[in-house]
């Protein structure tokens, strides 16, 4: 749909009641991004209510792209944002440290517990996906194999679109036309599942297979999430897989490195979601939970046996603006509200809740979306449909779109037509009226799809 002051002057979201809804992608003129032709333009947010230019209000029942965790508009975050703008917004890392990076730094490692020594900063998830990768293949090399040079991840996947980050990605969507980018030295041997409609996710036996095949000796590193987000719509990786993973890196030399960009930072329930398994990875890749929406920001928690008698920080990684005192201010800012709320306790509850009422008032509604999974308050929403009309029209897109028409944000994730699925991830801090809301929302959304889809297609998904 077009949004315009014209069609519906001073029409809020909340006036949405049963209606039609377009099915089909809209055409976009040249040189448009895929999403933007239909997008309403933003003027404001504050906690979990987006609103636009047109005054409609929608409630963020994604987090941005799961990265909002504590909500928009924190009056604590913005205060430390115009404290340290007011003293220095930049100093290179190789000119200057300075006092919010030193805190900042001192807050992830006590976060991560003793088994990390040192922090490395970036600008993105996918920029500190690189970073882990090129510090595997420093200490592999530094220790005198470089032949380990191959990355183990699974399919699905989905670690960034950075070109070495697409490189060990399992997202074909994604690397579409860019074999001649993602072509790199790092050699990907994606590990997929031997029955991805009971599990997306590889089991341990897909791994083992995959060490015996290759050989564990030119294995550099094993790159997984603990719940799989853009790719594998919030399946979680089973802690016994996670343990099995841990023994067969601890026993061949290779590294275990943890995608924690969408995870991290308590939204599964837990500061990290590796957490709960008691396993300790060498690298741990941070991102979105970090900045919380309010900066670009990434970081890499650094094992203690990673890189034995060499500091990370003095190899040749990082950008212009990797470590710059305002974005790590803001991040300060953004872990100190998360620890001072208790939220990733929080987040356990009220996703508890949330799969609770998505079971009871929406599921069970419509016969393309099955029951949902993921941890805490990453949740994913399972969606049927054939794999050629999934080809034509993925159905989790088209969901998307219409829930605007109702006045909610989801997330589309999935690689195929059998890990399509609809994140449903708000913020950490979204209020229990809001929650109910979202449901509420989601629920006609997928009631007015299912009305739409029996009329043009006979109900075939």
């Amino acid at each position: 749909m077009q949004h315009n002051g014209a069609d519906r002057p001073g029409r809020r979201a909340t006036d949405h009641g049963a209606k039609a809804v377009t099915m089909s992608a809209p055409t976009l003129p040249v040189g448009r991004q895929r999403l933007s032709s239909d997008l309403p333009v933003v003027a404001k947010a504050h906690g979990s209510r987006i609103y636009d230019e047109d005054g409609r209000e929608f409630i963020d029942g994604s987090s941005g792209t799961i990265c909002v965790n504590i909500g928009h508009g924190s009056t604590d975050v913005l205060a430390a944002m115009r404290e340290q703008a007011e003293l220095v917004t930049f100093a290179h890392r190789s000119q200057f440290t300075s006092r919010s990076v030193l805190a900042l730094t001192e807050k992830i490692l006590s976060i991560g517990g003793p088994g990390y020594r040192e922090v490395v900063y970036t600008n993105s998830g996918s920029e500190a996906t690189e970073t882990a990768l090129r510090l595997a293949l420093f200490h592999h090399a530094l220790a005198g194999s470089p032949e380990r040079s191959i990355v183990l991840t699974q399919q699905p996947s989905y670690h960034g679109m950075t070109a070495g980050a697409l490189s060990v990605s399992g997202h074909p969507p994604r690397r579409e036309h860019l074999d001649a980018l993602v072509s790199t030295g790092v050699s990907t041997v994606p590990v997929t599942s031997d029955d991805p409609a009971a599990d997306p996710l590889p089991a341990t036996s897909a791994w083992e297979e995959a060490f015996g095949r290759i050989g564990p000796e030119r294995i550099a590193a094993v790159l997984v999430e603990p719940v799989s987000g853009a790719a594998g719509g919030a399946a979680v990786l089973r802690d016994d897989v996670l343990r099995r993973l841990r023994e067969l890196t601890s026993a061949s030399g290779a590294l275990l490195v943890m995608d924690e960009v969408m995870t991290g930072f308590g939204r599964t329930g837990d500061w990290f979601g590796y957490q709960r398994s008691g396993v300790t990875p060498d690298l741990v890749v941070t991102g979105k939970g970090l900045s919380g929406g309010y900066t670009p920001i990434g970081a890499v928690l650094v094992g203690a046996s990673v890189l034995p008698g060499r500091s990370a920080s003095d190899l040749a990684l990082g950008h212009t603006m990797s470590g710059n005192p305002l974005s790590a201010a803001v991040a300060l800012a953004v872990l100190r509200v998360t620890e001072q709320q208790r939220l990733p306790e929080r987040a356990e509850r009220i996703g508890a809740e949330l799969r609770r009422r998505l079971e009871e008032e929406v599921t069970g509604k419509v016969g393309f979306l099955d029951q949902p999974r993921g941890r805490g308050l990453l949740l994913g929403l399972p969606v049927r449909q054939a794999a050629g009309a999934h080809a034509r029209a993925p159905l989790a897109a088209t969901i998307c779109r219409a829930a605007r028409e109702f006045g909610l944000v989801v997330y589309p994730a999935g690689v195929n037509h059998w890990t399509q699925a609809l994140l449903v991830a708000p913020s950490l801090t979204i209020e229990d009226a809001e929650l109910a809301e979202l449901v509420r929302r989601l629920a006609r959304t997928v009631t007015a799809v299912d009305t739409q889809l029996a009329r043009t297609r006979g109900r075939r998904w």
